[in-house]
């Protein structure tokens, strides 16, 4: 059996699980995500070189306004809870979320999506992301065939597949986020993603996966 067989039959449980959580679940503990234009857009095409394939992409979520309030209006946020308030205080990484750029998806559950959306400040746009997350897309993004990503204060400008890893290229911005998807070429378990902005700097990619 194959490598993305076998990964992807674990993840059948995932799915199921995943649909339990959208349905009545429990949250999930504060200790998983950082341990390691609104309303769907056309494909973009992108020009691409000869040992690149280019890679469709969707637009499901975009609020270009939206900006980081200052690190005491977030410690506020947490504070109202008592679970981040504790994270926070236990784990540097966890703090530092506030800052992160680029964070990326290969599994999906309800729950699960509450702590990174509240640790990154995108609470404040959590309405405007639900409709990246229908019924299919969750199943797709738990079998392995969709991968997501979160842009913060970037905008998404082309997306090509190099063999073995994505390459993603964004244009930074003074305000804005955006979550994008995309199909998976791939059948790794944890997501080849390399993320450039348009001045060819590298830009970090924190994981936002469940355990």
């Amino acid at each position: 059996m194959r490598k993305g067989m076998v990964r992807r039959v674990g993840q059948a449980a995932t799915v199921v699980l995943g649909a339990y959580l959208v349905a009545c679940g429990p949250l999930q503990s504060t200790s998983n995500w950082l341990a390691n234009e609104s309303g769907p857009q056309e494909a973009i095409a992108q020009e691409v070189s000869e040992n690149s394939s280019a890679v469709e992409f969707e637009t499901c979520a975009a609020v270009e306004d939206w900006q980081r309030l200052s690190a005491e209006e977030q410690s506020k946020q947490l504070e109202k809870d008592p679970r981040y308030a504790m994270a926070i205080e236990g784990d540097s990484s966890k703090a530092a979320s506030w800052e992160r750029q680029v964070v990326s998806f290969t599994t999906y559950g309800l729950s699960a999506r509450m702590e990174p959306v509240t640790l990154t400040g995108l609470w404040s746009v959590d309405a405007e992301m639900q409709n990246c997350y229908t019924p299919e897309t969750t199943m797709a993004i738990n079998a392995g065939d969709r991968a997501e990503a979160w842009l913060l204060n970037h905008q998404m400008k082309s997306l090509v597949w190099e063999g073995d890893r994505y390459v993603m290229t964004v244009e930074p911005t003074a305000t804005g986020m955006q979550v994008v998807q995309f199909e998976r070429s791939d059948e790794l378990a944890s997501l080849p993603l390399e993320v450039v902005n348009t001045n060819g700097e590298s830009v970090d990619v924190t994981s936002g996966d469940w355990q």
